[in-house]
């Protein structure tokens, strides 16, 4: 076997080598940007998850101030106008102290949907950060593999190589042209 041909197969060998490493690689780095990506969203999930139960319960304490807003409104009517029958009192006074009474019970449900509507408002925000941040955070870098073309080339090249720098060409003038270029 001539000592070009076994520099040749070898460069193509090492060529083929190098192809194959390079493909694990890049199965490896695709694989590993998939798990990357799959714990962004499940800590964007678990996130949106405790959201969710925020809201539940911003909602069960909305319901539990306004049934006790409510409660606390007809216990005062109702103080009102016992009070105002024990003492024999009727009129316009009456009627002024109980619509001050409905008064101050709506100024109370105004202000716990406020605060309703402010809890809600800064807990959207929350899951559209989370949102954007998952999108933001995603890799959608290309991770380029190595082509069956490249691999073809690199090992013509190397064959070419060793060929040319294990043979005599059989023109003196050849010979003279490669080595002055070495």
């Amino acid at each position: 076997m001539s000592p070009a041909l076994l520099q040749a197969g070898i460069s193509a060998g090492s060529a083929l080598a190098g192809y194959f490493q390079a493909k694990e690689e890049t199965k490896l780095q695709r694989e590993s940007q998939r798990h990357r990506n799959a714990i962004l969203k499940l800590n964007s999930n678990l996130k949106r998850n405790a959201l969710e139960l925020q809201e539940i319960d911003a909602r069960n304490i909305n319901r539990d101030i306004d049934k006790q807003l409510q409660l606390q409104s007809m216990q005062a009517k109702a103080a009102g106008e016992v009070s105002s029958a024990a003492a024999g009192v009727s009129g316009g006074s009456v009627d002024a102290a109980m619509r001050g009474l409905e008064r101050n019970a709506m100024f109370a449900q105004a202000a716990r949907m406020r605060n309703t509507s402010t809890t809600f408002r800064k807990l959207g925000q929350q899951r559209r950060n989370i949102n954007v941040g998952e999108i933001l955070g995603e890799d959608r870098t290309v991770i380029p593999g190595p082509s069956v073309g490249s691999l073809l080339l690199s090992m013509g090249t190397a064959a070419v190589d060793a060929y040319g720098t294990n043979t005599q060409f059989a023109n003196p003038a050849l010979n003279k042209f490669f080595e002055g270029r070495k």
